[in-house]
């Protein structure tokens, strides 16, 4: 078996029962809770359902300390890329995200959120 070739430096691997989930931290676009569950959106299109719920799977990315990962939690509801977002309307209470393939993802956040996180990008 050859595992020389596999980087898992900026992955997240979730076990369930009988089930191994390897999560590309670089790829996510966005994850969105689903009761227990969270799907994931890649930049790529792709999209699946992991058997977890998004505080688990915020506290396995806090714990890799790497602050060289892009992602924030927004509200209850997402994880969202940094690198990803292209367009901010606090008025309209919602952040566009654009994928590897020119595509468009509005998600709609409450308003207090996108203003904290719109003063992260104004301060620096």
């Amino acid at each position: 078996m050859i595992m020389n070739s596999i980087n898992l430096s900026k992955t997240i691997c979730l076990s369930g029962r009988d089930e191994l989930y390897l999560v590309n931290l670089d790829l996510v676009l966005y994850m969105q809770a689903d009761d227990h569950y969270t799907h994931i959106y890649y930049t790529t299109n792709h999209h699946f359902l992991v058997p977890y719920g998004l505080s688990a799977i915020e506290q396995m990315i806090r714990d890799m300390k790497d602050d060289s990962v892009p992602l924030m939690r927004l509200g209850r509801k997402y994880i969202i890329n940094l690198q990803c977002i292209h367009y901010v309307s606090i008025l309209k209470g919602s952040v566009s995200l654009s994928d590897l393939h020119g595509g468009v993802v509005v998600l709609h956040i409450s308003k207090p959120i996108l203003r904290s996180m719109s003063s992260l990008f104004l301060s620096k």
